[in-house]
């Protein structure tokens, strides 16, 4: 179906450079399936991270639209968009300068808002193409003489457009159909032919097919038929039309503008482009006062392509011309969308192509196409019926829910912490006891000595490792999920494809504000020496004072969870450049890796970590790094085999890539995301619905951090004269990882205490002055506990749900 032939080229040049660019992409992008290859063009368009790749896939669209064949379309499709681009009002100057676009066009100030707040939702689900008889063609055209000489009754359709509440929505997202219902006056789902939709004759089968479709407001409507295109650039190209332009056909703006063109690029696969017109067009039109549903009163241009005015009939006289030119509309290219036929719905909706299409629980399309879950009742589901006290009367998960993994503390004084578990409780729900008992006591005075019990659980805990480059705890498993992506991911000129994703829910335990053990670590002490001040200021100094009630833990249970989206972390294999690179303080770092450090440059949050480039330039510290012996050279200019070797070996025993998870609330927020934070991403499908069925999905991947393992604790509680806390670090300071502040002070420890459930130490630097370095001892940051997490496998998130740990109810 896609062939250079189905292009009207001008020259057989012309032509042999279209075959080439098809075949170019067909070995490059093609892995077997068109579903999964325009999906991966989708997810770049959707990205506004990856604004410089934008012109290169619009012309690979381009491309496979020249290439496609013209063929009507008949009832149901499910549609999704995947390119939006602003009119170009100055194209014809850009191009006296050799460019295709204008660089005010150039910005996509259009896309850059479809991709902040509806590019990952499914709220425009498609278009159906109903039959239409002549009698209503006419009327609606207003007997317009081209399209009347165009209709076929076995080709040319009335159509209108499918719409649904976004799953899962944030607040613009929810107020987005009711606002278009009322906006574009559309209609309820039609469920039986006798509905009257828009002088469409309803089919059964065409009905029958719609239920592979989850929508629930119809409108937007069309007339569609054989043509040639409008677009200049597609020379006259044969593609199936489709015009929301005509005046009783009641459009609202932006669809007094809009030509939709199709054409067949694969087996029930349509690509479409968007033509809106930059010339002559009109807003809408009003009703007149006093007699509504006339709407006489038009905001600008009609659309009557085939009616001219008085002028343009004397000029055709006095040139001779058979008949008046028709009117320029400037029409443009504006993206491109795409419609599928619902006969492969499965295959649209699987998770490397369309998964947020997918129906939802509830939905129309969630029992017929068998996302149901079958009557049958597997040991998980059944698991599933009781999270909160049912556990108890499952052999499996009593066996996990009540045995703690440990190890001898560093302080013999701990004691045997599998005592702390009460009977008939869960680990979990023993953490949820002490944590209350935490906050009653804290909120009083917060003082560590209060979370006493949370740090003999810490030092008692198993460091998990790092195994041939994953992630592997100490359980039955070691893991959560053992996941590789499917699409490739350019890191500064490489591609990778992601590789042992693992991933854990996260939850709060309680907070501390770690600066008052900097400003006053003896709490029997003043800071100023209160035996030397008069007993009045001396109080008002004491440790007591300074410390006052927990204001940070009461802070976040009582607002901050309800505001923050965290949702856990991810871990993922390290390829060695990327870790060399990451690992890196040389003093050249910018010319090194100059893409990198401007992103650094560039991201403001990220300011603290430019700072640290800038300030290895100046060899502030006066010594190397801890890894300068391996990094004489870059991984890129003139790395050793030994040094390769050796960072080999670090990617694969020692270090993983990490990134903190984020849930459906962070969207309301993704424009300003992506600015703060240069690692904030959007997960491909195949691993953000890796979560759907724990019932906690996490939507976005961000604050990204090395995981180290086998490492010594870096907080002097957690060790004893004899022996160190051996921990799982999570290491944000390096400067080349980047992040928003205040992540480049944090450095974390993690312990595994049950199957699949972890304690960590949330550690942050309070020596805000001091620049990191890796030969610097710890000591130096005045590193302080500033409270307890958890991570937690799907297992034990459910059970969390069910007990009302730090959820959001």
């Amino acid at each position: 179906m896609l062939s250079s032939e189905n292009f009207p080229s001008a020259s057989s040049e012309q032509s042999q450079d279209l075959e080439a660019k098809l075949q170019a992409i067909l070995q490059a992008d093609f892995k077997g399936s068109l579903h999964v290859m325009l999906a991966s063009y989708q997810r770049t368009l959707a990205d506004n991270q990856q604004h410089e790749l934008w012109p290169l896939v619009h012309d690979k669209l381009q491309t496979l639209f020249m290439c496609g064949k013209a063929v009507p379309l008949d009832g149901p499709m499910i549609g999704i968009p995947v390119a939006i681009r602003d009119s170009d009002y100055f194209s014809n100057a850009a191009k006296l300068f050799g460019k295709d676009r204008s660089l005010l066009a150039s910005i996509e100030v259009m896309a850059t808002a479809w991709n902040a707040t509806f590019a990952d939702t499914g709220l425009w689900m498609g278009k159906t193409f109903e039959p239409v008889s002549e009698a209503v063609v006419r009327n609606k055209c207003d007997d317009d003489p081209d399209l009347m000489t165009a209709y076929d009754p076995d080709t040319s359709r009335i159509g209108r457009n499918f719409f649904r509440a976004p799953p899962e929505s944030d607040a613009l997202q929810s107020i987005a159909l009711p606002v278009l219902e009322q906006a574009w006056k559309l209609k309820d789902r039609p469920l039986s032919t006798d509905a009257e939709v828009f002088d469409a004759e309803l089919l059964t089968a065409n009905l029958e097919k719609e239920k592979a479709i989850p929508y629930s407001k119809t409108g937007g409507i069309y007339l569609a038929a054989m043509g040639a295109s409008v677009v200049p650039e597609m020379q006259g190209k044969q593609v199936y039309q489709l015009n929301y332009r005509w005046p009783k056909l009641n459009p609202v703006f932006p669809m007094t503008l809009l030509v939709d063109e199709l054409v067949q690029i694969g087996e029930g696969i349509y690509l479409g482009q968007l033509v809106y017109a930059t010339k002559h067009y009109s807003l809408g039109a009003i009703d007149l006062p006093f007699i509504p549903g006339e709407k006489d009163i038009e905001l600008g241009e009609p659309y009557q392509p085939s009616k001219h005015s008085i002028f343009e009939s004397i000029r055709t006289m006095l040139t001779g011309h058979r008949k008046p030119h028709a009117p320029d509309y400037g029409y443009q290219n504006n993206g491109y969308f795409l419609m599928m036929d619902p006969v492969y719905a499965k295959q649209v909706y699987a998770d490397d192509a369309f998964p947020q299409l997918r129906p939802c629980p509830g939905e129309i399309g969630f029992k017929e196409l068998g996302y149901e879950p079958s009557p049958a009742v597997t040991t998980t589901e059944r698991r599933e019926s009781n999270w909160l006290n049912g556990w108890r009367d499952d052999e499996i998960l009593k066996q996990k829910f009540t045995t703690m993994i440990t190890e001898p503390s560093t302080q013999s004084s701990d004691g045997d912490v599998r005592e702390m578990l009460g009977e008939h409780e869960s680990v979990l729900q023993m953490l949820q006891r002490i944590s209350a008992d935490i906050s009653a006591q804290s909120k009083h005075e917060d003082h560590l000595k209060h979370f006493e019990q949370l740090h003999r659980l810490f030092r008692s805990g198993v460091a998990p490792k790092i195994n041939n480059g994953l992630f592997q705890g100490s359980g039955k498993n070691g893991y959560n999920v053992r996941l590789d992506g499917r699409e490739a991911h350019d890191w500064h000129g490489e591609a990778e494809v992601t590789q042992g994703f693992d991933y854990y829910h996260g939850a709060t335990l309680n907070l501390h504000w770690g600066f008052s053990e900097t400003f006053c670590p003896d709490r029997d002490s003043s800071i100023l020496g209160a035996t030397l001040m008069p007993s009045v200021l001396a109080n008002a100094l004491s440790a007591e004072a300074l410390r006052g009630p927990n204001v940070m833990n009461m802070v976040w249970h009582n607002i901050g969870k309800y505001i923050f989206p965290w949702a856990g972390k991810s871990f993922e294999k390290i390829s060695p450049r990327k870790l060399s690179m990451l690992l890196d303080e040389s003093a050249d770092l910018s010319e090194r890796y100059p893409q990198r450090v401007g992103e650094l440059k560039h991201h403001l949050a990220s300011a603290p970590h430019y700072s640290l480039v800038k300030t290895n330039q100046k060899n502030y510290w006066g010594r190397p790094g801890r890894y300068a012996a391996h990094l004489g050279n870059s991984w890129d200019q003139g790395m050793s085999d030994e040094d390769k070797a050796f960072w080999r070996q670090e990617a694969a025993e020692r270090w993983l890539m990490g990134y903190n998870l984020q849930d459906k609330r962070v969207v309301a927020a993704d424009a300003l995301m992506r600015i703060a934070d240069m690692n904030y991403r959007v997960p491909e499908p195949v691993l953000q619905q890796a979560s759907e069925a724990s019932g906690s999905p996490f939507v976005r991947q961000g604050y990204c951090f090395l995981g180290v393992a086998d490492q010594e604790s870096i907080l002097p509680m957690n060790n004893s004269a004899e022996v160190s806390k051996r921990v799982f670090q999570f290491h944000y300071r390096f400067p080349m990882i980047g992040g928003p502040v205040p992540i480049g002070f944090c450095l974390d420890e993690l312990v595994e205490i049950a199957d699949g459930l972890f304690l960590g130490q949330l550690i942050y630097s309070t020596a805000l002055d001091e620049p990191f370095h890796s030969a610097i001892d710890p000591s130096e940051y005045k590193y302080q506990l500033f409270g307890y997490f958890l991570l937690l496998d799907d297992d034990w998130e459910r059970h969390r749900q069910a007990i009302k740990l730090d959820t959001l109810d």
